[in-house]
This record gives structure tokens, C-alpha cells and sequence, in this order.
């Protein structure tokens, strides 16, 4: 059940409702069956007493952390998301699909497949619709900007999000904003509050996803726009993008080094409530050649590669992750990737930190031994 570390939330009427706040005047039946969600597997959908209440964490603390998988398709006829919820759902708490795209007048274009919905149903998946701002060019700073700037796009775009969780029966929303201008900070936090009074007041959840940094620099091109303190504290969800540490554009390196990336959550624990926090983990990597850009590899991808040129997948020990070097074309490419060992170790993050779960991007790119070892990893 999706976010059942602070709030345990139920379907009602095919809705997702908010419950209310006080643990006593819950019934010994009720009790019973909120006890059976926090089961290692979470089940989700209509519960078989007419009335739930809100239960405080500290209350009643389940078994599991959550793991939420992002849903791709990067062509159409992509399958590969769709693939993992199919053959690992029973190991997913909730899906995330990369769908809608703003513009600048607060309109929403995109959509949710029907076989998305319905592997997502088959698995008792919550579903959160992903609204980002990215283009062929890559996210969008001067479109953002525009809607932060109108008052009119932004009401837009919070009555279009509405409207979509409402007609697809969704549990919430991911605002997955990225490249805002750090002068754009007090605008963006002023935004997601007004989403989430509008998404409250209705029982949805609003999730947000956040660069990594170590510490607060207010004037840093990327990240400078994000106000970790602000958003963990109207948000019921921060997934840390805790990854990108060297990407296909620069030089070659980790993906997310586990040095990196715990003092990433060591700065982001003290900003954000740690049972809303969601570690995100990569299933991909990058394969650099020795001119130009690198290209982006899934994790099952980069196994394959290092199979087909017989190369040598090494370890590096500072950073907790693998890499290979392999020869083509008279080229000699490098290859750093996540593989599910380094995953792993990452999970074992959560557990040091106590923090919410994890939030993997993306599916369909993970190796097959993944979601297994993630479910053992995030066992309390």
C-alpha cells in the first residue's frame, strides 16, 4: 500500500480518501485489517469494513518500505515498463508514469495507456501521474518560469491535474519539475502549496521530485530552485533523484557513487520529514566513447555489452560500483552503470536512514535479479 509509512490511505468508493486523525476511536475490526496492510506485501484497493481513520506512524509502523517504480516509454511501442509491472509488480508498492507535459498556459498534453492502468490494477499498484517539463531539448526553464509567473496558467494547471486524477482514478500526482531558476524558489513553493490545498481537500497526494544536493545553495543553477525545507513540509512524498552524479554530457564516472549519495540523504534527512523521503535509485548507466557525448544503457544493456566484447565487468571499491572498459570499432568506450549489487548497498541506506523507500527510475531497464533483491533489502 503506498505510503502507508505516515498515513495509511484506502480506496472508498473508487477514490482514494484522506483518514482522519486520531488513533482511539478505532474500531478492534478496524484495527485488525490495518494490521493485515502492513504486511510485507501491502494490498490495496476496497477493504472490507466501511470505515478507515487516519492512523499515525508512530502508531502503527509496517513491515516494508515502499518501493514506487517510474514508468517509461521512450518509443511508441515501448513495452519494457509495462514488462516489469507485468513479470515484478508483486514487488512494487506504486507506479509512476512519466505522461503528461505542461505548457505555458497550464495545459496538460500526453497520456496513460490502458494496459498501464490495467497492469497497475492487476497488481493493486496506486498510480501517480508524473507532470514535467521536458522537451526534445531536455526540461524547460523558460516554460516553467512562465507558468510560475501567471497566476492564470498556474490555477490552469492545478484545475487540469484535478481533473485527471478524478477521470483516471489516480491516487495523486508527481510534479516532476526540473531546471528551475533559483529565482523562481518562492514561486515554485507558493505553487505547490496552492496544489496541495486543492489536492487535500479531495484526498490526493502530492509528491515531488527533487534534485540531490549537500547542502542548500540558493544560487545554484540547478538545484537552487528547490527549497528542500518548504517542500518536505506540503509534500505527502520527496523522491531524491539521487542520481546523475556523472552524466552523459561530462566525463566519465559513477552514476551514483555510495559515498555521494549517503551524504546526499545525510543534508536531505535534516530538511525533510525522513518517513516522506524516497531514495531514488538508477537502472541504467552510460557508455562513453572517447569523442562526443556518452549514451545512456540500461543496466541489463550494459551486461549484455560487456558479454558480447568479453570485457571485464570491475569494481570500484571507493565509489560501490561497477564499471567495464571495452574496445569497438578501433574505440575504446567506458561504461559505468548500476547493477543491482550497488542497488543494494543503496538499500541498505534506507535502512540506516530510516527514510520512506525508494523511487527506481526507470522500469524495464532493471536486470532480473532487481526487484527481488530490493523486496529482501527493504524489509524492516
Amino acid at each position: 500500500m503506498l505510503f502507508a509509512l505516515s498515513i495509511f490511505m484506502i480506496f472508498e468508493s473508487q477514490r482514494l480518501l484522506a483518514f482522519a486523525q486520531q488513533y482511539d476511536n478505532i474500531t478492534v475490526k478496524e484495527k485488525n485489517a490495518v494490521d493485515k496492510l502492513s504486511a510485507v506485501r501491502p494490498v490495496i484497493g476496497p477493504t472490507k469494513f466501511d470505515r478507515v481513520k487516519k492512523i499515525y506512524w508512530e502508531k502503527v509502523k509496517p513491515a516494508y518500505f515502499e518501493r514506487v517504480g517510474y514508468y517509461a516509454e521512450d518509443w511508441p511501442g515501448d513495452t519494457g515498463s509495462l514488462r516489469s509491472i507485468e513479470k515484478y509488480g508483486q514487488y512494487m508498492t506504486a507506479v509512476v508514469p512519466f505522461a503528461y507535459r505542461v505548457d505555458k498556459y497550464g495545459n496538460l498534453s500526453g497520456q496513460l495507456t490502458g494496459n498501464l492502468l490495467r497492469a497497475a490494477n492487476e497488481k493493486r499498484l496506486n498510480v501517480l501521474v508524473l507532470v514535467h517539463n521536458f522537451n526534445n531539448n531536455g526540461f524547460d526553464r523558460q516554460l516553467i518560469s512562465a507558468v510560475l509567473n501567471d497566476s492564470k496558467a498556474r490555477n490552469n494547471l492545478i484545475e487540469n491535474i484535478l481533473k485527471l486524477i478524478r477521470e483516471k482514478t489516480l491516487a495523486g500526482v508527481n510534479i516532476d519539475f526540473e531546471n528551475i531558476s533559483p529565482s523562481e524558489r518562492n514561486k515554485f513553493n507558493d505553487f505547490l502549496k496552492r496544489l496541495k490545498d486543492k489536492l487535500r481537500a479531495e484526498g490526493y497526494l502530492l509528491t515531488v521530485s527533487v534534485p540531490a544536493k549537500t547542502w542548500d545553495n540558493k544560487q545554484d543553477a540547478w538545484s537552487g530552485g528547490f527549497d528542500y525545507r518548504f517542500i518536505g513540509s506540503v509534500a505527502d512524498r520527496v523522491m531524491l533523484m539521487t542520481y546523475d552524479e556523472h552524466w552523459f554530457g561530462g566525463s566519465p564516472g559513477p552514476i551514483a557513487s555510495l559515498p555521494w549519495v549517503e551524504n546526499v540523504l545525510k543534508f536531505t534527512t535534516s530538511q525533510i520529514p525522513k518517513d516522506k523521503l524516497l531514495l531514488g535509485i538508477g537502472t541504467y548507466g552510460y557508455d562513453w566513447g572517447q569523442k562526443g557525448k556518452g549514451r545512456t544503457v540500461s543496466s541489463s544493456k550494459a551486461l549484455q555489452l560487456a558479454k558480447q566484447y568479453g570485457a571485464k565487468i570491475q569494481w570500484d571499491a571507493k565509489a560501490q560500483v561497477p564499471y567495464f572498459y571495452y574496445w569497438t570499432s578501433g574505440e575504446k568506450r567506458t561504461v559505468w552503470f548500476e547493477s543491482t549489487q550497488s542497488a543494494a548497498l543503496k538499500a541498505q541506506l534506507v535502512k540506516k536512514y530510516d527514510v520512506g523507500g525508494i523511487a527506481v527510475w526507470r522500469l524495464g531497464f532493471e536486470d532480473g535479479a532487481f526487484w527481488e533483491t530490493m523486496s529482501t533489502n527493504l524489509t524492516r
